[in-house]
């Protein structure tokens, strides 16, 4: 391994922040670590306590050099992107993925959402980026992330936020082999977990209602309200990606857990051992996104408010869409 790739080994760039008229890019040391955690938030927490992380400098370069230096990096291709409409059990499908040490698991890395969402910046300089240097710089950052490690990682799984499913087509441009796993659920069960927890796209204005090609008149007050519009894009946008990707699978999260890890373990060509498959039955116990707590299976919604109509609609054409196609289905669970 020559100098310059072992200096970058083990690296990655951790977020974005402008300088004058220049976008600068800080890093982040993560080591051997292995990215389990529920969330990427949660894994740059533990390393920032690596000795590396903890001194009164930030190691920060130009954004412009990240192609440059990513071509030196033995990265790991995407396998697949979970594409999900959220609370639909994307969290914990992605849990189950990282129980496998050959898999390299990415759970909505905040800076790879930085870049997607770049553009809708009003910062003068980010918004003079353009797409070719926006995808440049992804494809980039992707490989630092997916670097292989002392795991030898061979499979990499990147879930996304639930608003990239906006930027499919820019996605699918780079990636034109991996497969997408489109996640979704019924749009009742979906508000009713965004009454407990608000996500960051069911506030307005915390993602840029921009992206969601929405207007002052689509700025709904109740909270409820306005994430049904957003679900009502999600939706819209399935049913587009449905009918023209052929490398792309629908999952209804009723279709149950065990029964969409089969049908991901067989797409992907994972062999789990019998002790990785026990792991998954113990972890498919626990809640995803609290590990320490029992899973409760809360039953399904029976009123639909006047204001999911629409997306009550949405959702009965996609359900007809993915019993209608020739989908890949493993009936019964390995475990």
């Amino acid at each position: 391994m020559n100098e310059y790739k072992l200096a970058l080994l083990h690296w990655i760039p951790l977020k974005l922040f402008t300088e004058g008229n220049e976008i600068l890019c800080q890093w982040l040391y993560v080591g051997d670590k292995q990215f389990t955690e529920p969330f990427f938030d949660e894994t740059i927490l533990h390393c920032r306590q690596l000795k590396k992380n903890v001194h009164v400098y930030k190691c920060v370069s130009s954004l412009d050099v990240l192609p440059a230096w990513a071509e030196n990096l033995d990265a790991v291709a995407p396998t697949a992107f979970i594409f999900h409409v959220s609370r639909c059990g994307s969290t914990l499908l992605s849990q189950l993925l990282a129980l496998n040490a050959d898999n390299l698991v990415l759970s909505e890395v905040p800076f790879l959402d930085e870049l997607l969402r770049l553009r809708f910046k009003n910062t003068k300089n980010i918004k003079e980026e353009t797409n070719e240097n926006i995808n440049r710089y992804f494809k980039a950052a992707l490989a630092f992330y997916g670097q292989r490690n002392a795991h030898d990682q061979t499979k990499m799984f990147i879930k996304t936020d639930s608003w990239h499913l906006l930027f499919y087509k820019q996605i699918r441009e780079l990636y034109p082999q991996a497969l997408f796993i489109l996640l979704y659920r019924s749009p009742a069960e979906i508000i009713r977990s965004q009454k407990k927890l608000r996500g960051m796209q069911s506030i307005p204005g915390v993602i840029e209602t921009e992206l969601f090609g929405f207007g002052k008149e689509d700025i709904a007050y109740d909270l409820d309200v306005y994430m049904s519009r957003v679900l009502e894009k999600y939706f819209t946008k399935l049913l587009e990606i449905i009918v023209k990707d052929n490398f792309c699978i629908l999952v209804n999260y009723q279709e149950g857990i065990p029964a969409i890890m089969n049908r991901i373990m067989h797409l992907t060509g994972l062999s789990p051992k019998s002790e990785d498959l026990a792991k998954i039955e113990e972890r498919i116990r626990f809640d995803a996104k609290n590990p320490s707590r029992i899973f409760i299976n809360e039953p399904d919604e029976t009123i639909t408010p006047p204001y999911l109509q629409n997306c009550i609609a949405l959702y009965n054409d996609l359900e007809e869409k993915r019993l209608s196609l020739k989908q890949p289905v493993i009936k019964s669970a390995n475990f």
